[in-house]
């Protein structure tokens, strides 16, 4: 019988029990980067792109402060326009260090707003919960990617509804990523809240778990998607009242009530086209899928309607 020295034993023990404190410490940092979603600053206001706007804030149902931008038209009708996780009402500067750091070009959704404010269109983004220069969310700040940020799409459909100016609005939502989510979302939750919402255009509406897996395979190949991703599921199932696999828009999206545009990178690599496709495929019509070609950033897709804002305007002016 081969028998080993006690040190080198505990040695041995010691080295596993170490490998394992990082591997569990590792996952949950990494859970806390899809929880807790980056709060950018914004650098710059509509003022800044020659564009004359209102600061506008509102409370949600579970009295969070969320402030905007109303940048005023010329006939009746409103864009609301709605971010991605991790983004701001602006957009994201490459200065600031976070995922999106990934991605070396500015992303100023102002520009996207520009074109609206050309042909009329009153225009309000704001700040989600969590980002930019809105309040802090009642549970400390965690995401829902839509599970709680679609509280703050009712909140501004019912600041519009409210403000004098502009009931009997026409709305329409341009809508990014989470702010994709939050809207689809929202519908289904408070569908009479949308009486006045005319349509809607999805930019990469995204399952989470999706873009997570997606995510863990690029950076750490097989061994991230076998051994770091399941760790990292599990901690977000266990600090959320969300379930990573839940935080998906595909439930909701049988109830859409307006048209919808799908819009997606077709080499986007941090998804999955049928997900997406899931989405268009259970969606009521009318609906349409616009495809975003010879792109090789998911970000890609969010600067595309600053320079080529046809296909958004033709699908609003189609049915606003």
């Amino acid at each position: 019988m081969l028998y080993y020295p006690i040190s080198i034993i505990i040695y041995t023990a010691s080295g596993i029990v170490f490998l394992a404190i990082i591997y569990f410490l590792f996952c949950y940092l990494l859970s806390n980067t899809i929880l807790y979603l980056n709060r950018q600053p914004v650098p710059k206001n509509p003022k800044d792109y020659g564009l004359e706007f209102e600061d506008v804030e509102f409370k949600t149902s579970d009295d969070v402060n969320i402030k905007g931008w109303l940048i005023p038209g010329t006939i009746p009708k409103l864009i609301m326009m709605t971010h991605v996780g991790g983004l701001t009402k602006y957009g994201s500067t490459t200065e600031y260090k976070s995922i999106s750091k990934l991605y070396n070009k500015e992303i100023e959704f102002i520009e996207t707003a520009k074109h609206l404010h050309n042909r009329g269109y009153w225009v309000l983004m704001f700040d989600f919960r969590n980002h930019g220069e809105s309040g802090t969310s009642p549970d400390g700040g965690k995401t829902g990617v839509g599970l709680e940020e679609y509280k703050d799409v009712i909140a501004a459909l019912n600041f519009v509804k409210n403000r004098e100016s502009m009931k009997g609005f026409g709305i329409g939502f341009v809508s990014f990523c989470m702010g994709a989510n939050s809207t689809i979302i929202a519908m289904s939750k408070e569908p009479e809240a949308f009486s006045k919402v005319k349509c809607i255009m999805a930019v990469q509406p995204i399952s989470m778990e999706v873009f997570v897996r997606k995510y863990a395979k690029t950076l750490f190949k097989s061994f991230g998607l076998k051994i770091i991703f399941p760790m990292v599921k599990r901690f977000v199932n266990l600090r959320s009242k969300h379930p990573l696999e839940k935080m998906s828009p595909y439930e909701y999206v049988k109830d859409l009530k307006v048209p919808i545009l799908y819009v997606q990178a077709r080499n986007d690599p941090w998804t999955e086209l049928e997900d997406i496709q899931s989405f268009y495929d259970n969606s009521p019509e009318p609906k349409e899928f616009y495809w975003i070609e010879n792109t090789k950033h998911r970000f890609e897709s969010y600067s595309y309607f600053q320079k080529n804002p046809e296909k958004m305007l033709e699908w609003l002016e189609g049915w606003m």
